[in-house]
């Protein structure tokens, strides 16, 4: 444990950490604004579209983000190969966003048209979902470069510079009109001035090459074809209560899932700290005790958030709930499940990540069959158009998740201490 545990590393992660705070705050300040200023039908519009952006991210990206930082772990102090990775996976994403825009454009019309919304809403919503998610995959690459390099103040700056800027375009918007295009175009400036803000400090430290010399594109491809089955999984996985809300419940259903979501920010105080601190630790670590000290604490970790926020929802919900308005006030028992929900998707996801991150990619076989068992057998038990349903849905596969992911975990790592799996790790 003191590998992963050193003076150094908690000093950067109670720097990288407060800063993460701040810029989480702000971000749940937007989302809050959101919640209580936009009618409840436009913020189901909202939730839905927030959604399948996030779908169409995934699968856009297959896990290209992942696999450059799997593949770029060994190259970090190497400026060219990684401008040449940086090329290869830009034109790998090129091919890969053809296949998501098939996909997306009618999930997309068909969700927000059985929720009623109008002609021209739909309309824009689609297009603006496509475009953010294509910015967000191509930043996400760059910034898998960038937090390689160690740069971790740039990022926190862009955070905290872009949010600011959101958080005051949608106090502006109050006082105007504020629905959910609006919400989205906001979204997509954002997704703009990330990626070229990413793109610009690529340039002054790598050395990206005029075309991409396809050195790496087997090795990434490879990567992404073994990842991209679990990737689409949990991603359609995650949503798919929430899909089912959107087909058999109304906007407003889905408005009071997406408002109990905003109150999910700290998991992404917890991913952000995750992405830039933990994953490129395991991507560069290759002594056994070292992996088996963070993969203690990292669920260690989870085990213990778990315990703590599912007591403080079951004793004080009135004042977590009074955050998002009187609308919302009587979610108390859906409550207790969106947290049970969201901290073992988390959980799930943080070992998942590691594990892709040392391009330990967990079978389709494992993950898919025991989410789905999970899955279906908790639709069959629960009314999938309440959101207390919703969450239930959610916890259930959360929970299946988390158990293959830490036991897949546990099982690469028991390989890799053996000498037989050393000698592999050496040449990989």
């Amino acid at each position: 444990m003191t590998s992963l545990i050193t003076r150094q590393r908690l000093l950067r992660l109670a720097s990288f950490s407060s800063t993460q705070l701040i810029v989480q705050m702000i971000g749940f300040g937007s989302g809050i604004l959101l919640v209580r200023y936009m009618v409840q039908a436009q913020y189901g519009y909202y939730t839905l579209a927030v959604s399948m952006a996030g779908m169409a991210v995934t699968l856009c990206d297959l896990g290209l983000a992942t696999a450059v930082m799997a593949r770029g772990g060994r190259l970090a102090n190497e400026r060219a190969a990684l401008g040449a990775l940086v090329a290869d996976a830009y034109a790998l994403h090129r091919r890969l966003a053809w296949g998501m825009l098939a996909v997306l454009i009618p999930c997309c019309v068909a969700l927000l048209w059985w929720q009623q919304t109008p002609l021209w809403q739909m309309a824009a919503l689609t297009v603006l979902i496509v475009a953010t998610a294509l910015l967000g995959v191509r930043a996400g690459v760059a910034l898998s470069i960038v937090r390689l390099l160690g740069h971790v103040g740039f990022q926190q700056k862009l955070d905290l510079a872009v949010n600011l800027a959101k958080l005051a375009v949608l106090v502006a918007a109050t006082w105007l009109v504020l629905d959910a295009t609006i919400a989205c175009l906001v979204n997509l400036a954002v997704a703009a001035v990330s990626y070229l803000a990413l793109v610009r400090h690529l340039d002054a430290h790598v050395e990206l090459p005029a075309r991409a010399p396809g050195l790496d594109r087997p090795a990434l491809r490879e990567h992404l074809w073994k990842q991209a089955p679990n990737t689409v999984y949990f991603v359609c996985s995650s949503q798919l209560a929430l899909w089912l809300i959107g087909v058999f419940g109304s906007a407003e259903r889905v408005a009071e899932v997406g408002a109990l979501g905003r109150l999910g920010a700290l998991f992404t105080l917890i991913g952000s700290v995750s992405s830039a601190l933990v994953l490129p630790y395991f991507a560069r670590r290759h002594q056994p005790g070292e992996l088996a000290s963070g993969f203690v604490g990292v669920n260690a970790f989870y085990a213990c958030l778990l315990a703590t926020l599912l007591v403080f929802a079951w004793v004080a919900p009135a004042p977590i709930l009074w955050v998002l308005g009187g609308n919302y006030a009587g979610l108390q028992a859906e409550l207790i499940w969106m947290v049970a929900a969201a901290t073992l998707s988390a959980w799930g996801g943080a070992i998942y990540g590691i594990a892709c991150a040392r391009a330990w990619v967990m079978p389709v076989s494992l993950s898919i069959s025991t989410g789905m068992l999970a899955t279906v057998g908790a639709a069959l038990l629960v009314d999938v158009s309440t959101v207390r349903g919703s969450f239930m849905i959610n916890t259930a596969a959360g929970l299946a998740g988390t158990l293959a992911a830490v036991g897949y975990f546990a099982w690469k790592l028991r390989h890799h201490m053996s000498p037989t799996g050393l000698g592999l790790e050496g040449r990989r």
